[in-house]
């Protein structure tokens, strides 16, 4: 059922860490963190999400699409009066009316040819703009509540394909959000990802899925010809499975990417905030009644700690990156 796709994706992601075989601890508290963001995720917020992602069919925005009429205008009372001037014009050059009217008929078929040719650039220029749009966002809109031939969904209101778009949309939100994600050591570890590209591949396969779907036409009943439909019907369904499977594998991947950066953010929170308690004004104050208390040994001794406590984190961080570029690599997300 539609409503229920969050924790459906949350079971898969749970599932996939048990399927790790080395470091399956480390997966699993990846997945329990990735679980907890999709079961607080409501169905408001994600039929909310994709539609936000594909606002841009909209009517009314398709509207504000069209490129503005720049280009320069002849009113007819101008017209009039350019051909009217024209054909002065020719009758006093060739002192005939034949030249005039010649004149006249050069001067109306170019500024009819000047439209016609105004009028195709305007309709290539909104064709253009269209193919960009549908290559970005190729959903028709209210593709949501656009009924389909499914055997394999319940009832619902909302279709399972934008369901899983907009829960790739609010997981992609949240990765950006991540003080991990804005942190420059990702690229430096080679662990960052394609967000935009991931989203707009995601889209695609849900919308071929949706696509097929919307377009499987509906049994009528009995007839000559009902065993042969079934026959078509059951390949459409078998293949629509197929793919919205893995369509599902793929919105799981990236939930558990986000998983994986759950643990780098703490990791880079409690790296802050032991360079801050070394670099603050109240350390030196604090190192100064060390060296009052007990002397320069002591003193020593601590940083000798602060040290060790440096290189432990450092290599917690280190073995988050390995096991963040483990879960990029045996999934199909875009770098």
């Amino acid at each position: 059922m539609a409503d229920s796709v969050p924790q459906e994706i949350a079971v898969r992601v749970a599932a996939a860490a048990e399927g790790v075989t080395v470091g399956r601890e480390h997966a699993q508290l990846a997945a329990r963190d990735a679980s907890g963001f999709l079961e607080s995720i409501s169905p408001m917020t994600v039929d909310d999400a994709y539609r936000r992602y594909t606002a841009n069919n909209n009517p009314a925005y398709l509207a504000r699409l069209r490129p503005p009429d720049t280009g320069p205008r002849i009113s007819p009372m101008g017209l009039v009066i350019a051909l009217a001037a024209v054909f002065v014009l020719g009758a006093a050059v060739t002192s005939s009316m034949t030249g005039a009217f010649i004149g006249l008929l050069i001067a109306g078929g170019g500024a009819a040819g000047y439209r016609i040719w105004q009028n195709q650039r305007r309709a290539q220029q909104r064709e253009e703009a269209e193919e960009r749009r549908l290559a970005q966002n190729p959903w028709p809109f209210q593709a949501d509540r656009t009924p389909a031939y499914n055997p394999d969904a319940e009832p619902g209101s909302t279709r399972v394909e934008t369901r899983l778009l907009g829960i790739a949309v609010l997981l992609a939100e949240e990765v950006r959000r991540s003080p991990a994600w804005n942190n420059p050591i990702l690229d430096q570890h080679r662990v960052r990802i394609n967000l935009d590209a991931t989203l707009q591949d995601i889209s695609h396969r849900a919308y071929r899925v949706w696509r097929l779907r919307t377009d499987t036409p509906r049994p009528s009943g009995d007839s000559p010809v009902t065993s042969a439909l079934a026959e078509h019907l059951d390949e459409y369904a078998t293949a629509a499975r197929m793919a919205e499977n893995a369509l599902r594998d793929h919105v799981a991947a990236l939930a558990e990417y986000l998983g994986e950066l759950r643990p780098v953010e703490r990791l880079l929170h409690d790296l802050q905030l032991l360079d801050r308690t070394a670099t603050g004004a109240h350390r030196e104050l604090l190192d100064q009644l060390y060296r009052d208390a007990v002397g320069n040994e002591a003193d020593a001794r601590r940083f000798q700690e602060h040290a060790d406590e440096l290189r432990d984190l450092q290599a917690s961080l280190d073995t988050q990156f390995h096991f963040l570029r483990e879960q990029v690599a045996r999934t199909n997300l875009l770098r």
